[in-house]
């Protein structure tokens, strides 16, 4: 009875697994099918605006607990899944013996992020602010800095911070009990409580006014489906990373393709920046594993207060040099080095991203007049998704300066604010070169391509960084 009852507990995982990888492997798919995102986001959007529109009683309810300690304390969760928190933790996997598992959750959170963001871009799912009742009834709560100028201008569906939340944890807490680093016991807590952690960051998204519970939902199902298929890959992916500079070139393809082809939504979000930054990240720590140098060892020993606080010490210098200076450089060479393309070759590689520099007076116009005439649905969406989302974010960057103000802020805040827009209005404004006016722009006047590909390279250089320089650092000082 005892073998039956564990045959049939392999079985049902074994399918599960199989049908994991079946919808990850089948979205890579249909990513990869330009032809097919503009049908396909025709079906699915007025079902994903349907379902949030049902969802926002739950939002209304959950806001009615509304309280200044409780916001703090979901804002203040909310942030374990930032920028910020990424590049603190996962270097100091790499500086502090586990490397390993540092480089398991880069890849891991690379293709998280862009499952997630593809799927924000091709359903193209509002926020619940950004439909009529929601703009009426609900409040956005989630005025930090980053939800505000980020997170709030991305699409709904899914729930990138319950998706996110879902794979690190639990890929971190699979990873320790696969290696034998805790009990069985251990993991079975830990497990419990990623689960309510995981319900709690879900939570506060709907407190927050950030998403719904279809959100919430498809962010969770998306989130388990590509744990489990990374799991599934994951010895795979030890001994591709091994195969030395084979990978490098590997990755860079791999990287090339999903970004080209990733789904371009209605109107410009920050989704498509963070997945280049990720994989970039992914394609530096690749790079700096594989095998470009040699007689040096994989895994650093560990390490215990001063020598953890040395290591992390000379990290995040090494990181915060590449960092600046990998930027800087890719931005004063690149625009020369693309001079040496002609532009029908330039057209080939070109973000699916909107075109976001002011145009001349008469092109303005002209763009207009086309307007007018064809007046097509999809347009008139992205220009109502835009201005309900620009009124939002004002009103909350207003609270967010009257909450300064209060704090003896409010004249060195209020310059800064007004000197930020004084140069972003001057160089949105600024003209764009004649020989470029057919590539698409950012609002700084920079080509896409110039920005998207210093932007990868810049994350590269910071993956190389900390899985490849600092390490070798550690070794010649012996720490």
């Amino acid at each position: 009875m005892d073998e039956l009852a564990q045959t049939l507990g392999q079985a049902a995982t074994g399918a599960f697994t199989a049908l994991c990888l079946v919808l990850v492997a089948g979205f890579l798919t249909l990513v990869m099918i330009p032809r097919l995102h503009t049908p396909v986001r025709a079906w699915l959007r007025p079902h994903a605006i349907h379902h949030v529109e049902s969802g926002l009683d739950l939002v209304l309810a959950a806001q009615r607990w509304q309280s200044p300690w409780l916001t703090q304390l979901f804002t203040k969760s909310s942030h374990s899944v930032s920028v910020t928190f990424y590049a603190s933790f996962l270097p100091m996997l790499f500086w502090l013996g586990l490397p390993e598992l540092g480089r398991d959750l880069v890849c891991l959170m690379a293709l998280a992020l862009y499952v997630g963001n593809a799927i924000k871009d091709l359903v193209c799912s509002p926020r619940p602010l950004s439909v009529s009742y929601g703009k009426q009834r609900l409040k956005f709560l989630g005025a930090s800095d980053e939800e505000v100028e980020l997170n709030a201008k991305e699409y709904g569906l899914p729930s990138s911070h319950t998706l996110n939340t879902l794979c690190l944890n639990y890929m971190i807490v699979w990873y320790l009990y696969d290696r034998q680093l805790i009990a069985a016991g251990t993991a079975a807590i830990l497990y419990c409580l990623v689960a309510l952690w995981v319900m709690w960051i879900a939570a506060s998204r709907l407190y927050l006014g950030l998403h719904t519970p279809i959100d919430i939902l498809a962010g969770a199902v998306a989130g388990l489906a590509v744990l489990v298929c990374f799991i599934a890959i994951e010895g795979h992916l030890s001994r591709w990373v091994l195969a030395g500079p084979q990978a490098v070139v590997h990755a860079a393809a791999a990287s090339l393709v999903l970004l080209r082809l990733h789904p371009r939504p209605l109107a410009h979000t920050p989704s498509y920046e963070f997945t280049t930054s990720f994989m970039g990240s992914m394609f530096g720590v690749v790079a700096g594993l594989a095998e470009l140098w040699s007689g040096r060892d994989r895994l650093l020993a560990g390490s215990r207060l001063l020598w953890a606080a040395r290591r992390l010490g000379v990290g995040f210098v090494v990181v915060g040099a590449f960092k600046e200076g990998s930027r800087a450089v890719l931005l004063a060479a690149l625009p020369l080095l693309y001079r040496f393309f002609p532009l029908p070759v330039r057209r080939l590689w070109q973000p699916p991203v909107h075109n976001l520099a002011k145009a001349p007076p008469q092109q303005q116009q002209q763009q207009q007049q086309h307007r007018k005439g064809k007046n097509s649905q999809q347009e008139e969406e992205q220009d109502g998704f835009l201005q309900q989302q620009d009124g939002k974010l004002a009103a909350a960057a207003a609270a967010r300066q009257r909450r300064r103000s209060l704090r003896g802020g409010a004249a060195p805040a209020a310059e800064g604010l007004a000197a930020a827009g004084a140069a972003a209005e001057e160089a949105a404004a600024s003209p764009v070169d004649p020989r470029l006016a057919e590539l698409p722009h950012n609002a700084q006047g920079l080509p896409w391509d110039v920005d998207v590909t210093s932007r990868f390279f810049a994350y590269s250089a910071i993956g190389v960084a900390v899985a490849g320089v600092v390490p070798r650092i550690l070794e010649a000082l012996d720490w």
